[in-house]
């Protein structure tokens, strides 16, 4: 009987799992053996006895299933060391040297917290594209081991365009200019780049030491700290992306070959996704909103703007090691004129707690043009209206008409309509650094929970705000034009 061996079965396989770096994204189309191999990676360090290794998925159902993914690792771990001990019911898989891997989910904040108190050797994230990048991060700060070995974590995945690892990898994919916009490019598939976080954004180098020249803390003399040093904060990580597709995976196509034959007879959307890998793809019916409803960019000199509205939508937490991804409070400038079109002149959006949210509020409303109409959100219960008129009577006192807009209907009700309306060719935009942001946002808006949305509750509330047939005074340096019917200026509203 022919011995059977345990390895890579093509080229991108093997780079994978021989892959040494912190962070490894592993994936990008159906029937890549993205799962397999995987389960695979764990066993180069299966005969250290302090090598703790994890499984990790979203739900604990789809782990359990029939033929899921603890059958898999169980058959394929058997298969390597018939003395390995399989229990069902912690789901771990304990080999004789004492190394243990060990299967959980991730789903919840409530999941996460659990997860910090362990200590991971590796661990791999199945369809790591349903996990937020909060949750992926918390398994991330929990790499540390006794084990000779890196420690690392491997993120096998589908493309998603919505995805926190669209951006990560993005430097490995076609950018929108390109013919073949969205699919992995060929020459820098398997590079690894360097990065750290800051502000939690990452910054990126070609090399660690690049990053420590420029981020890395100095002594007195002025030399980078040595990496390790206790005082040496700036850390950076290698990530590696490998794409995948079923063309990396011979033993399929031998076994299957009408598979392929299937893959590259899918419709046009499904095969650059699910045959090429393609990132940016999306399909047709996805979402309320397509930035093609809005067209080529334009100038905003060219309109005769009649009113203007600045929506908030106002957040008030700053990243923490707790809630490393909070929500934005998101300002959204638009324009309406006189026939009847909407513009989206700017949109501004940051971080900052609720104290200083104001004063941000503030400044953008003096840069904004004379008359423009400020709405805040009232958010349900008296606790809410109260924070709000707090901040209309600030806005009020600086010479700024101000009001706020109930939040008790459902985001998608609220939204449809300024959807509908870019829908319908009468919504433009103006070119800015905010565009890629905004566009990204309101394209994976659903109503779904869990995805950001701070910019699109700001944009509904701004439209409808305009669309509504409302006698809006305006404003002269920035006080109230003498035509009104009283000496209250806001007596007519």
């Amino acid at each position: 009987m022919a011995k059977k061996v345990f390895g890579p079965a093509s080229e991108k396989q093997k780079w994978f799992l021989e892959s040494n770096a912190n962070i490894i994204v592993y994936g990008g189309a159906m029937g890549g053996g993205k799962s397999f191999c995987g389960l695979l990676r764990h066993l180069r360090w299966v005969n250290d006895p302090n090598y703790r290794g994890y499984i990790i998925r979203k739900q604990q159902t789809t782990i359990m299933k029939a033929g899921g993914l603890f059958d898999e690792a169980a058959t394929l771990y058997r298969q390597f060391n018939p003395k390995v001990k399989v229990n069902k019911k912690s789901m771990t898989f304990t080999f004789p040297s004492g190394a243990v891997i060990a299967m959980g989910h991730l789903e919840t904040d409530d999941d996460a917290e659990k997860w910090r108190g362990l200590q991971l050797s590796a661990a791999m994230v199945d369809e790591a594209t349903q996990l937020s990048e909060d949750h992926t991060l918390v398994l991330l700060s929990r790499l540390r081991s006794k084990a000779n070995m890196v420690p690392n974590l491997f993120l096998t995945c589908n493309p998603s365009p919505d995805s926190y690892l669209r951006k990560w990898i993005d430097w490995w994919i076609y950018p929108k200019t390109h013919e073949l916009a969205g699919r992995p490019n060929p020459e820098r598939d398997g590079t690894v780049r360097w990065f750290i976080r800051l502000n939690n954004e990452m910054i990126w180098g070609e090399t660690k030491e690049e990053l420590l020249e420029t981020y890395g803390n100095r002594d007195e003399k002025g030399n980078i700290l040595p990496e390790d040093s206790e005082d040496q904060h700036c850390r950076p990580l290698s990530l590696q992306f490998i794409s995948a597709t079923i063309y990396d995976n011979p033993p399929l196509i031998r076994a299957n070959p009408g598979y392929l034959a299937n893959l590259q007879g899918l419709k046009r959307v499904k095969k650059e996704r699910d045959l090429y890998g393609n990132w940016d793809i999306r399909e047709e019916a996805a979402g309320f909103f397509k930035r093609e409803f809005l067209g080529s960019p334009v100038n905003d000199f060219e309109y005769d703007f009649v009113q203007y509205c600045r929506a908030w939508d106002i957040a008030g937490s700053l990243p923490c090691e707790a809630l490393p991804n909070p929500d934005w409070t998101a300002g959204v400038l638009m324009g309406k004129t006189k026939f009847g079109e909407y513009v989206v002149l700017d949109v501004v959006r940051f971080r900052a707690r609720y104290g200083e949210v104001i004063q941000r509020i503030i400044q953008t409303a003096a840069s904004d043009p004379q008359g423009t109409q400020i709405i805040l959100p009232q958010e349900p219960g008296q606790a809410g209206k109260a924070a709000g008129q707090m901040m209309i009577k600030e806005l009020i006192a600086e010479g700024f008409y101000a009001r706020m807009r109930p939040t008790n209907k459902s985001k998608v009700i609220r939204f449809q309509p300024f959807a509908a309306a870019c829908e319908a060719g009468i919504v433009k935009y103006v070119r800015g650094d905010w565009n890629e942001d905004f566009f990204a946002e309101l394209e994976a808006f659903d109503g779904s929970r869990g995805k950001k949305d701070d910019q699109c509750d700001a944009c509904a509330d701004s439209f409808i705000t305009l669309a509504q047939k409302l006698n809006i005074p305006s404003f002269s340096a920035g006080l109230l034009s003498t035509n009104l019917k009283s000496n209250n200026p806001f007596s007519n509203i």
